[in-house]
């Protein structure tokens, strides 16, 4: 999104893999009524660059890099939290299209952090654009969340990616959540967490493995192995 869209939150994001990248945004669905959701959309279509995705709430565009390659595929989804209720636009701007209402959504805007980031517009022509995003505390939760949710060997690589490269280390990260864990939404993820890696060989350390997608079996074993450790060492410090 060009430009600052203050009831938005970038929540996740993908270099590019096989041709394309992906961007979440979290909308304050409660602040996206009388007509701005429809508003939202309708400036984003009116670009003429977007194109409904291949799910219902995804949008796609093509970003030609000039780089002598194919242009890579842009996917931006539309994700809010299970707890509001959203209204219903008649007629719909896009037909066939919706927001995924996602477990712990909300929790990406507890603590966002505002971020400048300058480059290149589709167009061609340099820019700084303002952006919230999601903190890395309130991303792990929801990447916990996700865990449980679906079968996306991501999820559990994003997970031990941050709590190894948190910035002050995991002790910080870990006061954090400990100070928030009566929160639902943080003590669901640490129940999450403790079922997930509860072994080696339990679903988390093995979604990691094939992330990696290792063909040796050794380098597997390490791979499960410190995920596991990472995460127990984590939980240890709550």
């Amino acid at each position: 999104v060009g430009g600052w869209v203050p009831d938005l939150l970038l929540t996740d994001a993908e270099e590019p893999h096989i041709g394309s990248i992906y961007v979440d945004l979290a909308l304050d669905a409660a602040k996206l009524n009388e007509g701005r959701y429809a508003e939202l959309l309708k400036l984003l279509l009116d670009t003429k660059r977007y194109r409904k995705g291949a799910k219902d709430f995804q949008l796609v565009v093509a970003v030609d890099l000039k780089d002598g390659e194919k242009p890579v595929e842009v996917e931006v989804e539309f994700l809010a939290s299970k707890e509001v209720k959203l209204t219903k636009n008649k007629p719909k701007r896009l037909a066939g299209f919706r927001v995924l209402q996602a477990d712990a959504c909300a929790t990406a805007f507890h603590a966002p952090v505002e971020l400048s980031l300058i480059g290149k517009s589709v167009r061609g022509a340099r820019n700084t654009v303002r952006l919230r995003v999601a903190s890395l505390a309130d991303f792990l939760v929801m990447k916990a969340h996700a865990l449980a949710g679906r079968d996306k060997p991501k999820d559990a690589y994003d997970i031990c990616y941050c709590l190894e490269e948190y910035p002050g280390g995991m002790a910080k990260l870990a006061a954090e959540w400990k100070r928030r864990r009566k929160e639902k939404d943080v003590a669901k993820a640490i129940e999450i967490l403790t079922t997930k890696f509860a072994s080696v060989d339990a679903f988390g350390p093995q979604q990691l493995v094939e992330f990696q997608s290792s063909p040796d079996s050794e380098t597997q074993a390490m791979q499960a192995r410190r995920a596991y450790e990472l995460v127990q060492a984590f939980l240890t410090l709550l």
